[in-house]
């Protein structure tokens, strides 16, 4: 089940976030019938990165109890920083993934599609069983609840360059999606 909101939505973005609202199901049935299932997502979509990033961070941290508040509110602020140049972001949340469109960076209605189909194929890559844990186990080392050997984290970066790449690839997909 795709449930999408919009927060902090400027002026001139309003037609942007309109056009996200109408096409995200649709990109969600693109990403289904070409990759598989995908998981309960929640789209927040806005024109300010802080609540983007307010809002990933938010549902991240609750799924890591026992992390020291002065990590987390370092972890904040890097996210904060890094939201400002990108165009989505996609997180773990206690009910399956949130995604986030980020207007501020988005110009057109090319844009916005694009993103939808990325971050929709990260909610793909990230709805297994098994990627869930491992990428959870990849936040609290992050967030310095639990270490986890120098091995394993370097083969999970390259696991998340690989995702990257397929999700870069799946934007072609987005041309199928009405302009």
């Amino acid at each position: 089940m795709i449930s999408i909101t919009s927060q902090n939505v400027s002026f001139g973005h309003r037609r942007l976030a309109r056009h996200a609202e109408q096409i995200a199901d649709r990109a969600a049935g693109l990403i289904r019938s070409n990759f598989g299932a995908l998981p309960d997502v929640q789209i927040l979509i806005s024109s300010r990165s802080d609540a983007l990033a307010d809002f990933v961070h938010e549902s991240k941290v609750s799924l890591l109890p026992g992390a020291d508040p002065r990590e987390v509110a370092k972890q904040l602020r890097w996210e904060r920083r890094g939201l400002r140049g990108k165009y989505g972001v996609t997180e773990l949340s206690a009910g399956g993934i949130v995604l986030g469109i980020n207007l501020g960076k988005a110009r057109t209605v090319a844009d916005v599609n694009e993103t939808l189909t990325h971050e929709l194929l990260h909610a793909h890559q990230l709805s297994g069983r098994a990627a869930r844990e491992e990428h959870l186990a990849y936040l609290r080392y992050g967030f310095e609840i639990e270490p986890l050997p120098r091995r394993k984290v370097r083969a999970y970066e390259r696991v998340m360059d690989r995702r990257e790449r397929e999700a870069r690839d799946a934007e072609r997909l987005a041309s199928q999606l009405p302009a």
